[in-house]
């Protein structure tokens, strides 16, 4: 099958591990030809900046075209009317199934009119969308502007869903944004999570990296190890977790990552109070699962990043916040959840959970196939089932 992706809004690098990657690195291994159509934005220190627009074979073998924002004559529209120029693009690739990332972007209707002609000509292409916003970090309809923009969003995706025929929300959340802010059918849409790069995941040697993580930081066997981390920020909650598992008996809290300037001063003093927490800083993001192998147990008790699917598909038990539309990382019993989040009631989970009979059967769980769906080979799948 011939799949193009096109991502209008993002930016990209190559071999990184967003959905942008990893998508078309694994439909491509299921034997797929794929291209990537995206933007020439790149992040780079820590900046998002513009690059020349080029053609190139990513590392994960598949072909990836990046493209500038159309220039309007009224430069106005630039910023609101954001759009890649790719019907060109399409008549070349000409592809059977076209993986469109977003639901707010005037390429959609290049890619709709790359359809109608195809279907002129007696030939078939299916049209795929996702929704990664959600009402933390998307849209919110309280201001003039933001009613504005939802019902031009609203009005967009009126004249265009009839030609989509799937749209995908990342997280169950998503979804039901993608049926609210975009009043899209909810018979239109299905979840395809995202989750982890099955390469970076070294289910061989897992023992053998466990052991020497917990050798490196004086952890021994008898040691219930709590591991959490990511971009540590208030909304992660992450110092409610440090005061929970303060002195708490036989557990040690191992936390990487980088610390917001806000939370610098109380993570510090935290640290600073409780000798069984244990701050690595940051570390690459590959290396995140040999820590989710060293784990007993990975919590986090705050928003959501996409560190919670990779945890259950380094195949971890799990402890996270419970959120409205967010039961997909618990698949038959691999995570708990605490419904509200304070540092007492996250105290009394792990206390309950500590080498308990309820935790080794949330262990035996999370160790067995059924955190595969958390697999990108398993996701490129069904990305493709419809």
């Amino acid at each position: 099958m011939n799949i193009v992706h096109i991502s209008p809004n993002a930016p990209y690098n190559d071999c990184w591990g967003f959905q942008e990657n990893l998508l078309p690195k694994y439909q491509s291994k299921l034997g797929h030809k794929v291209t990537l159509i995206i933007t020439n934005l790149t992040h780079f220190n820590g900046k998002i900046e513009a690059v020349e627009p080029t053609t190139f074979v990513s590392e994960d073998g598949f072909d990836v075209i990046r493209l500038p924002y159309a220039d309007y004559k009224i430069k106005k529209l630039n910023d609101i009317f954001l759009k890649l120029d790719v019907y060109g693009y399409l008549e070349k690739l000409n592809p059977d199934v076209i993986f469109y990332h977003g639901l707010v972007s005037q390429t959609i209707f290049d890619v709709i009119k790359y359809q109608k002609r195809q279907k002129n000509n007696g030939r078939e292409c299916v049209i795929i969308q996702d929704n990664h916003l959600d009402y933390n970090i998307g849209r919110t309809p309280n201001s003039f502007k933001e009613k504005l923009l939802r019902f031009y969003y609203r009005l967009l995706n009126r004249k265009t869903q009839k030609c989509v025929e799937r749209v995908y929300g990342v997280t169950p959340w998503r979804k039901q944004y993608a049926e609210e802010y975009y009043n899209i059918s909810p018979l239109k849409t299905d979840v395809l999570i995202m989750g982890a790069d099955d390469e970076k995941i070294d289910f061989i040697n897992r023992e053998h990296i466990r052991n020497k993580i917990r050798h490196k930081y004086n952890i021994v066997d008898e040691d219930f190890l709590i591991v959490t981390g990511g971009k540590i920020d208030a909304k992660k909650k992450i110092h409610f977790l440090m005061e929970a598992c303060g002195n708490l008996s036989g557990v040690k809290l191992l936390v990487f990552g980088s610390i917001a300037e806000e939370m610098k001063s109380e993570f510090q003093k935290l640290a600073d109070k409780y000798s069984n927490i244990i701050p690595i800083g940051w570390i690459a993001a590959d290396k995140v699962y040999d820590y989710f192998f060293a784990a007993d147990l990975v919590c986090f008790p705050g928003q959501h990043s996409v560190l919670w699917e990779q945890a259950c598909a380094a195949k971890a038990p799990c402890l996270f916040a419970s959120w409205p539309g967010m039961d997909h990382v618990n698949n038959g019993g691999n995570s708990a959840f605490i419904d509200e989040v304070t540092v007492d009631s996250i105290r009394i989970q792990i206390s309950e959970l500590i080498f308990s009979e309820r935790y080794f059967t949330m262990k035996a769980i999370a160790e067995s196939d059924v955190t595969d769906i958390y697999l990108y080979s398993e996701i490129a799948r069904k990305s493709l089932n419809i």
